[in-house]
Order: C-alpha cells, then sequence, then structure tokens
C-alpha cells in the first residue's frame, strides 16, 4: 500500500535529457558544410557550362552571320496621277481597296476634249480637201511643188492635232496601272485636277527588304544566302528570304549632297551598302495584310553558300583604252 512519502518520491523524480557530446554536433556540421559546398561547385559548374554554351553560340552566330536594324521593307507605289486638265465626274474607288491591272479609278469630263477631237477632225477634212485639189494642180503646173508641200505639212499638223486630241479623250480615264492597293486617295467628285498632279497611290503585293549593312559586313555576303527577318509590328515571327542584289553604290552616294572627302579634314566614316532580300515564296502566307512598305525589321545572313557578288570584267577599261587616250 503506497504511503505519503511514496507519492512524494514519485513526484520528486524528474526525466532524464538526453546529453549529446561536441564532439557529434561538430560531426554534423561537417557534414552540412560538405553537402552546402557540393551543391555550390555543382552549380557553379553548371553555370558555367551554360554561359559557356551561350558564349559559343554568340560566337558562332557573329562569325556566320551578318544582320542589321538599319532596314525596312519597301515594294513598289505608283503615284496615279492625271495627264490633262479636267474636273473629276466620278471616282470608282476607296482607300485600302484593292484593285486589278486595268481597273478604271478615276472617270474625268471629256467634253473639252471631245470639241477639241471635232474641230481637229473638221480642220483635217479641210486640209485633206485641198490637198486632193492641189495635187491635180501641180501636174499642170498651175501652181508649184512648194505650195503642195506647204498644202501637205498643215494637213500633216490637222492629222496630229486629231490624234492628241483623241488621245486627251482618252486620259480622261485613269485606269490602274497594277494590281495593287489603293492608299492615299486625295480625289473627290467636282475636284479640277492638273496634269501630273497625284490623285492617289497604288501599291502592289510585291514586297522586299531593303537592308542598310555596313561595308565592313560585306566580305562573306554572297547572292542568294539565305537569310531571316524579324518584323518589329509581328513579334514572336520570323519570316525566310535571300540576299538578291547589292546597290551598285553606297548610300550617300545617292544622297542630295553626297560627301567630297576632297577638301578639308578626312575623317572616315564606315559606309552603308543597301542590299535587296526577297521574302521566299509562301514565308509571308497569312500575313500578307499586315507586312506593309515602310516598316522597321532585322534581317540576319547566313554566311553560307551563295553566288559571287562581285566579278571581275573581262576587258578591263585600263586595257581597252590606249595609253595615250588615258593620259
Amino acid at each position: 500500500m503506497k504511503t505519503l512519502q511514496d507519492d512524494v518520491a514519485l513526484t520528486d523524480k524528474k526525466p532524464r535529457r538526453r546529453v549529446i557530446s561536441h564532439d557529434s554536433v561538430k560531426a554534423t556540421g561537417k557534414k552540412v558544410h560538405s553537402l552546402a559546398q557540393t551543391h555550390k561547385k555543382n552549380a557553379l559548374i553548371a553555370a558555367g557550362v551554360i554561359a559557356a554554351i551561350f558564349v559559343a553560340f554568340y560566337i558562332f552566330d557573329a562569325v556566320t552571320h551578318e544582320e542589321t536594324d538599319d532596314a525596312y521593307v519597301t515594294g513598289h507605289l505608283h503615284n496615279i496621277s492625271s495627264r490633262i486638265n479636267a474636273v473629276v465626274t466620278e471616282v470608282k474607288v476607296h482607300d485600302n481597296q484593292f484593285v486589278n491591272k486595268g481597273d478604271i479609278l478615276v472617270e474625268l469630263d471629256p467634253s473639252e476634249y471631245l470639241a477639241l477631237a471635232a474641230a481637229a477632225q473638221a480642220q483635217l477634212k479641210k486640209a485633206e480637201a485641198d490637198l486632193g485639189r492641189q495635187t491635180s494642180l501641180v501636174e499642170t503646173h498651175a501652181i508649184s511643188a512648194q505650195d503642195l508641200d506647204a498644202t501637205q505639212s498643215t494637213r500633216d499638223v490637222d492629222f496630229a492635232q486629231l490624234k492628241l486630241a483623241q488621245l486627251q479623250i482618252q486620259y480622261s480615264t485613269i485606269r490602274a496601272p497594277d494590281s495593287g492597293i489603293v492608299g492615299r486617295k486625295n480625289v473627290e467628285i467636282g475636284n479640277r485636277v492638273s496634269s501630273g498632279q497625284t490623285l492617289m497611290v497604288l501599291v502592289e503585293p510585291e514586297l522586299w527588304v531593303v537592308a542598310n549593312f555596313k561595308e565592313t559586313q560585306l566580305a562573306h555576303m554572297k547572292l542568294h544566302q539565305p537569310a531571316t527577318i524579324r518584323i518589329d509590328a509581328i513579334p514572336g515571327k520570323t519570316f525566310t528570304g535571300y540576299v538578291d542584289s547589292f546597290s551598285p553604290a553606297t548610300g550617300n552616294q545617292f544622297a542630295l549632297l553626297p560627301a567630297d572627302n576632297s577638301t578639308g579634314n578626312f575623317t572616315k566614316i564606315v559606309q552603308r551598302v543597301p542590299v535587296k532580300i526577297r521574302f521566299e515564296a509562301g514565308s509571308m502566307k497569312g500575313y500578307e495584310n499586315r507586312v506593309v512598305p515602310g516598316l522597321s525589321c532585322e534581317p540576319s545572313v547566313l554566311l553560307r553558300g551563295g553566288e559571287e557578288n562581285r566579278s571581275e570584267p573581262l576587258n578591263p577599261q585600263q586595257q581597252i583604252i590606249p595609253i595615250q587616250a588615258a593620259r
């Protein structure tokens, strides 16, 4: 039977604590440190491998490709203008409308030129009648051959005037010179247009890229080398193409005021040469309405294959010009 002393003795007993030695703690710390060092080393190795891959890819791309951001999309833009002075009677197209070659775009009032044609026709008939009468008279020496020649000249002038009036009547109907999309239309019914005035612009569907590469980038660039094209307005899409041709001169030579390096102090400036890059057939499928002239782009040319873009002439000029003439 338990007594009061037994209960007090049981209450005074405390649970034993587990004692961890200093050596055990030190060993555990070494294991953790070693594991952390191993993971850090592996991470550094992986990061180094990834960085090396990126550097190798960058070097490979820089050696095998040439690219530029000084490039834009362009195409054939036809300025549709009037060839006569007349009043607009009908406009058959709207902005951004596709038209086929030969479609009527604008009708002009031909009344003035119909009257001129009628007057020229009457003058021609009179001149032909005079020529017929004088032909028989010259045989009888009633008139001189000089008078007959003058009448013949008058008849020829009247005939040319009639042809000119007929052409002006034809010019009153303005047709599309090629298939394309109408843009920048600035003509309305009732406008009085003059000869040479631009009425609208017709943009053909065929487009290409003009890339202004530095002259130092053309050392290994050749015709028909493949190219990729990224257009700023269409992110995520890469178009394919090829080098079509090289400009016959640098862009500076076509400037309004080309630089003259023969005067004053000379500072060498790297010139740029326009390179024409055509889109591959089918590359623009589904994007025909989004790729338009004037868009900025970034072409990249793969410097492999292709054809030589420059060749020596068979008969160099200095060989066929006599020395005396060359001096």
